[in-house]
């Protein structure tokens, strides 16, 4: 398998990855890597992975996170990761 090169361990707020969706709204609300883990209830490492997009959250998981960054569902996802479905159409300027 690949190496990975050891990353400083962004502690505290800021984090490696300012273009995930997930790292964007955890920094916005003020919460740490270890907040969210503990709320998940996994490790810090598991949260690093969500925002890096190596591994994606449950359902719940999103859930939990949504609530406490207190920030909608669609947040934490990048504007490309969400199904385009015809409904997702934006509703015309009203003039």
């Amino acid at each position: 398998g690949q190496i990975m090169k050891k990353k400083e361990i962004q502690s505290e707020r800021g984090g490696a990855h300012p273009e995930s969706p997930i790292q964007r709204e955890r920094v916005k609300a003020g919460v740490s890597q270890e907040d969210v883990a503990r709320a998940l209830g996994c490790e810090p490492r598991t949260v690093q992975r969500y925002e890096s997009g190596e591994h994606s959250p449950t359902q719940k998981m999103l859930l939990i996170m949504k609530d406490l960054f207190k920030c909608e569902i669609a947040d934490l996802f990048s504007k490309d990761d969400l199904p385009k479905t015809p409904d997702n159409k934006l509703p015309p300027e009203s003039v």
